[in-house]
């Protein structure tokens, strides 16, 4: 009889007999529904949403399961992909485990102190989420994977639900320690396939471990993850999910500047506070020179230059970065509110820590959070930055080709109108002076939004030409 062959590993190469891992694949199982969580609570130690974080997607018995214990002062609760199946659920959080004590249901929006909501609920224990009156609230955005992490072997112990990028395991309370792992293909899995990628460090860096998760896969469970090839042990220090798509909801341009002149479109807004920085329109590119220590940093230094235009409602922002073999290149795409709401996607340095790679981080109230990486574009020649804004959601994508397009942060910001998006440059530390060309800038809508505010200005048009002909008959009377 012929030797069974061996099967492909996930991480890639083959799998030996020693090591344990299982894939479920999707057309085998039919019967197996996508995970899509009507829900999606975060949960805080601290006031103000600071402190020990933990995410959940479903009813749960007893926090403690997930390293929370009597500390829980706020809470974030978003209406997830499954919401749509039953728009009148609630998260509903209980002072005792088994859902028992007091109650307190919550409809999705953001509760910096659960003291404020109600008087006397001492802390939450037990959470589950059941239908109440119809609410509305924050939505969670796409959720390509949901990721179950445990401290030890065997799924056992302590539980963490992972559905974004995490730059510190410390925040969820892992001790940088995760030792066996299940991975569920989410509602909002692209077609061409996702990633998960391990960093043994924080801020995504160290050494990288790669999981491929196919089109084909349910879910695959990796019960002891030291036993797998390439294993830096149980040091799992921080988390990127890494999806691809060459689709966009956002598919009509009503707005762009190629800079093919000697001076950009109107519109635009330079701000440069120190004057250190300059820019200047080049035949088809844009190059911004800044000097060193400029930065956009929260409560601390907004040197940075930057070129903003303002927008309102949802959109998605795009922009062309032709790349030099020097690697001088430090900037990007901005979202800017004020200085306590803004978001940065941006190429770094090759001086960086990053090393010329991707980074996408969120500023908000002077706390920063960085939301992801994007690795392995530095060296196309070219690259393609894009934030998407969809409510309070925002995403960060890059792509060496303009096509495909990598994830490379997500999160939720309320960002009331108006809103100025546009390009920045920066030299940040102890980096020196930067130089950073774009090729164009774009705003993209919906192709139905666009179709009704067309309709809509058409109407006030007509309005407006049928009150001025009734004057001008009232008049010649």
């Amino acid at each position: 009889m012929p030797a069974r062959p061996r099967a492909p590993c996930p991480t890639g190469g083959t799998r030996g007999d020693h090591i344990q891992w299982r894939a479920y694949p999707l057309r085998r199982r039919r019967h197996m529904p996508i995970v899509a969580p009507r829900l999606i609570v975060e949960l805080y130690e601290g006031w103000g949403f600071s402190g020990k974080c933990c995410v959940l997607t479903d009813s749960t018995t007893d926090l403690r399961e997930f390293g929370m214990f009597d500390r829980v002062f706020s809470a974030r609760v978003f209406a997830g992909p499954g919401i749509a199946r039953s728009r009148d659920h609630k998260a509903v959080f209980f002072d005792q485990t088994g859902y028992g004590g007091s109650r307190l249901a919550l409809a999705p929006g953001f509760y910096p102190n659960l003291q404020d909501v109600v008087r006397r609920f001492r802390t939450v224990r037990s959470m589950k989420v059941e239908a109440a009156l119809d609410v509305a609230g924050p939505e969670w955005g796409d959720i390509p994977l949901i990721i179950e992490a445990y401290n030890r072997e065997d799924f056992e112990g302590r539980r963490a639900t992972i559905v974004r990028d995490v730059a510190d395991l410390r925040t969820m309370g892992r001790r940088n320690t995760i030792s066996s792992l299940r991975i569920f293909k989410g509602p909002n899995f692209p077609e061409r396939g996702c990633r998960v990628l391990l960093y043994s460090d924080p801020g995504f860096e160290g050494v990288r471990l790669p999981i491929e998760m196919h089109p084909s896969d349910y879910r695959k469970e990796f019960p002891d993850l030291s036993l797998l090839p390439q294993s830096f042990g149980d040091r799992i220090s921080s988390v990127s999910i890494v999806g691809w798509s060459d689709k966009s909801r956002f598919d009509t341009v009503v707005f762009e500047d190629d800079f093919a002149g000697a001076a950009a479109e109107p519109g635009w807004e330079w701000r440069d506070p120190m004057g250190g920085g300059d820019w200047r329109a080049h035949q088809s590119f844009l190059r911004m020179n800044v000097q060193p220590g400029q930065d956009l940093w929260h409560g601390a230094n907004f040197e940075a230059p930057r070129l903003l235009r303002r927008v309102d409602g949802d959109f998605a922002i795009e922009t062309h970065m032709p790349l030099e073999p020097s690697g001088l290149e430090h900037g990007g795409l901005l979202v800017w509110r004020n200085e306590h709401r803004f978001m940065r996607l941006e190429k770094t340095c090759a001086a960086h820590a990053f090393a010329g790679d991707v980074r996408c981080e969120r500023h908000q109230w002077q706390g920063y959070q960085l939301l992801g990486r994007g690795a392995d574009m530095r060296d196309g020649g070219q690259l393609f930055l894009r934030i998407e804004r969809t409510g309070d959601a925002l995403t960060g994508h890059a792509s060496a080709d303009g096509h495909t397009w990598e994830q490379c942060g997500a999160t939720a910001m309320g960002m009331s109108d108006p809103v100025y998006v546009g390009l920045h440059a920066l030299a940040p530390g102890g980096l020196p002076a930067t130089t950073t060309r774009f090729g164009y800038f774009r705003i993209l809508r919906r192709r139905a939004d666009v179709r009704r505010e067309l309709q809509l200005q058409q109407r006030r048009e007509r309005a407006a030409n049928t009150a001025s002909t009734a004057y001008a008959i009232r008049s010649l009377r």
